[in-house]
């Protein structure tokens, strides 16, 4: 049996943690992998994976064992494929394990995801660490066939689309949720930014619509934007806010499973980072990506990245493409919101496209193995 040793350094809460966290149970649960999750900040790792113990310096979660990445720590028994995730560091002792061990292991370095056009060229290239001698070779997932792809477990599309035609599976969601009027809302949304100045017009523009809407907000960096627009002093989870035809529900973070479903439940999603960005393209609905911010603006660039490729293969409207820029760069010139809402079903047709394009490449996991063992054969 295969075995890996997956590295997550967090350093932006969930983002990280969460992309890690669904390739490690894709490599054992598909591929039979005997996975090695090192973590080093297990208490916000329980925040989306319940049943761990952040107490514990290691322990079986499924089908994963789950470490505590220390500081002090001693590793000295690497496995046969090293993942790292986002090019943290890894430790020395464990470098220096891997440079006796024969063979050497496979060792992939995992990057952020991008819509770039240099992703092709870079993605897959070896780099000789300058101490230890050994080769690791940048993955870099991405949107075209010639990247890494997007992590997509088996059965995930059908999944959701059982899910989404089922009646009574949202309503039993939404139940389970403490939010049973969900289902009776004209419609539903999610939020999940960073701490963003475009959320108080679309709120205003939501509460002020003719057409009744819930949004669901786990906790997070928003929560003083939309408190500050509901006029309180702050916001945690259980509390609810209406204002003219919007009602805020702000709960805790959900597990990966259930964050897909509530994705998928929603007629727009508003999300960050890595992890929520990827699910939200699964979700078949329209998305708000709300990129994390960069000096000198260079997030800009990764996000008309994105537009440019989401227009390439989709007609995707003008509209959205205003939406997304004003999402990311406040102050903007026009306000978009209200016809963004009065058009969803329309983009919801357009996202359609898109995510059956995207549904037809290989997933990133398979294609990680297929070159895992192509090195070892």
């Amino acid at each position: 049996m295969t075995r890996c040793d997956l590295f997550c350094n967090i350093i932006d809460n969930y983002g990280d943690i969460g992309v890690c966290w669904r390739l490690a149970r894709q490599l054992a649960a598909e591929h039979g992998v005997k996975v090695t999750l090192w973590v080093n900040d297990l208490g916000t790792f329980a925040r989306i994976a319940p049943a761990l113990d952040p107490l514990l310096p290691w322990q079986a979660l499924g089908d994963i064992t789950v470490c505590h990445w220390a500081a002090d720590g001693t590793m000295t028994d690497p496995g046969d494929l090293v993942i790292e995730g986002f090019g943290c560091a890894l430790p020395l002792d464990f470098l220096h394990a891997m440079s006796t061990r024969q063979p050497a292991p496979v060792w992939l370095n995992l990057e952020y995801l991008s819509a770039e056009g240099w992703v092709e060229d870079c993605h897959g290239l070896p780099s000789r660490h300058p101490t230890s001698g050994l080769t690791q070779h940048f993955w870099f997932p991405g949107f075209t066939p010639r990247t890494g792809g997007l992590m997509r477990e088996s059965g995930l599309l059908e999944r959701r689309d059982t899910f989404q035609a089922s009646a009574e599976a949202q309503s039993h969601f939404w139940s389970g949720l403490g939010l049973p009027e969900a289902m009776g809302m004209g419609r539903r949304l999610s939020l999940f930014a960073y701490e963003n100045p475009a959320i108080d017009d679309l709120l205003t523009a939501l509460a002020a619509d003719d057409t009744s809407s819930l949004l669901i907000v786990p906790v997070g960096r928003a929560l003083p934007d939309i408190a500050r627009w509901a006029g309180v002093a702050t916001l945690q989870t259980g509390d609810r806010v209406q204002k003219g035809a919007l009602s805020i529900a702000i709960l805790a973070l959900l597990d990966t499973d259930d964050y897909d479903r509530l994705l998928w439940a929603c007629d727009l999603n508003a999300v960050r980072g890595e992890d929520s960005f990827v699910r939200a393209q699964w979700a078949d609905r329209p998305l708000l990506w709300h990129i994390y911010p960069q000096e000198d603006d260079t997030h800009r660039v990764k996000l008309e990245a994105f537009i440019h490729q989401v227009s390439q293969h989709s007609p995707m409207p003008a509209l959205w493409t205003e939406a997304m820029r004003a999402w990311n760069a406040p102050p903007k010139p026009t306000n978009p919101w209200p016809a963004l809402l009065a058009d969803l079903p329309l983009l919801r047709s357009v996202c359609r496209i898109w995510t059956a394009r995207l549904a037809k490449q290989q997933d990133l996991t398979t294609g990680l193995m297929h070159f895992y063992h192509s090195q070892v054969e």
